[in-house]
């Protein structure tokens, strides 16, 4: 990630999260909106943000993720942008397509699931170097709900160490 990133790597995680959160099991009560992927999915119907002829980057964009630090959001805009450059485990899909077709399809269903970001080491093998898309699956342990799951190939930016000072010897 460092090639965009650069120093804000650090910051992979919370964009991951807030995607994580916006597209998460509704939380309903009598006082407050639905929320999570009932809200999103009320959102698409109304203005299609996920569609064919725009990018997965672009409709993130329009969601203003990352909205309080500009230089991390710039880089992982730049990153969503590279998706297209990737594979898919979807048939004749490239990264980008396949999770922007996996997430209209999954915002138009009548019970839509909610949808889980995360990302695995594209360095393990050759197949990891392109986006997983899954289905359903249960990500997490400890909530006993089925989930849509989008994987980012990510790597960290191979930077070369500095060497180590040497002392010299006392004579």
């Amino acid at each position: 990630m460092g090639v965009f990133m650069k120093q804000h790597d650090i910051y992979v995680g919370s964009m991951l999260d807030e995607l994580n959160i916006r597209f998460a099991p509704s939380q309903t009560s009598s006082d407050s909106p639905a929320g999570g992927i009932q809200e999103m999915a009320a959102l698409q119907k109304e203005f299609k943000i996920f569609k064919k002829a725009r990018s997965f980057e672009k409709s993130v964009s329009a969601l203003n993720f990352g909205a309080w630090n500009t230089d991390a959001r710039a880089g992982w805009n730049a990153y969503l942008a590279t998706l297209a450059r990737y594979d898919s485990n979807k048939a004749r899909l490239d990264g980008d397509a396949a999770i922007v077709q996996a997430l209209a399809k999954n915002l138009a269903s009548t019970r839509p699931l909610p949808v889980y970001f995360t990302s695995h080491d594209m360095r393990a093998s050759a197949a990891n170097n392109r986006v997983l898309i899954t289905d359903k699956a249960r990500p997490l342990f400890y909530l006993d709900v089925d989930y849509l799951v989008v994987s980012f190939p990510m790597q960290p930016h191979p930077t070369a160490s500095p060497a180590m000072p040497t002392r010299k010897k006392k004579k």
